[in-house]
């Protein structure tokens, strides 16, 4: 397999979306600010893309036909480990709340609403690739199991809160913690609202990115 994120490299984009000529103008856009940008018109092409390549982001639209926006994130984070950590960025035409909080529910990391505004769509690309770069930067300096006694110390967590909250920053999806501590996806969800709320963190990456910063300002 090949991988996306390797030194001197552009940053691999995959965008995944059914209307053609707003995915053309989009691979344009990401061309010119350069970014490398893989395609796909659909959730099958788009996992057909991630059997031979790890993109540094994906960029998908939620209304497709076969395998929607939820499908295919839900798609991803059932594949190996490594794929936990890519950030997730929902394109809808829709404003509906509902969308949004489902998104976020399963770990989406964004959304931006249609018509793209190109600004908009680079600035969030940029600060979410810095995101993990911060991550990945903490969780080498950290070098440790994050202790879960800590978190409750600093942040007010219950064990079980943050039992689930070092199982997120060793990249495990929701449905793996609740396979994991054989409690429901519906359980999981309420422990992370709770985590959100007491770390005032608003997205999962922020939240690890948190977390690991923490670790490493308690490390001897």
């Amino acid at each position: 397999m090949k991988f996306a994120s390797t030194v001197k490299r552009k940053p691999v984009i995959l965008c995944v979306e059914d209307e053609s000529d707003l995915l053309r103008d989009t691979a344009e856009e990401l061309s010119e600010a350069g970014y490398t940008p893989l395609l796909a018109s659909n959730g099958h092409e788009a996992l057909e893309q991630l059997r031979t390549i790890r993109p540094d982001l994906i960029l998908c639209d939620i209304s497709m036909r076969g395998i929607d926006g939820f499908g295919l994130l839900r798609a991803v984070q059932g594949m190996a480990p490594d794929y936990a950590g890519i950030p997730f960025v929902f394109l809808t035409a829709l404003s509906d709340p509902r969308e949004v909080v489902e998104g976020k529910r399963l770990g989406a990391d964004d959304y931006l609403v249609k018509p793209i505004d190109y600004d908009l769509l680079l600035a969030t690309i940029q600060a979410r690739l810095r995101q993990v770069t911060r991550i990945h930067t903490a969780q080498r300096a950290s070098m440790a199991h994050i202790d879960a006694d800590m978190l409750v110390a600093r942040f007010g967590l219950t064990q079980t809160e943050a039992r689930v909250a070092v199982a997120l920053t060793e990249n495990k999806q929701p449905a793996q913690i609740a396979a994991e501590f054989d409690i429901s996806r519906t359980t999981v969800t309420f422990h992370l609202k709770n985590i959100f709320g007491k770390t005032g963190a608003t997205r999962q990456a922020e939240l690890v990115a948190l977390l690991l910063r923490s670790a490493v300002a308690d490390a001897p």
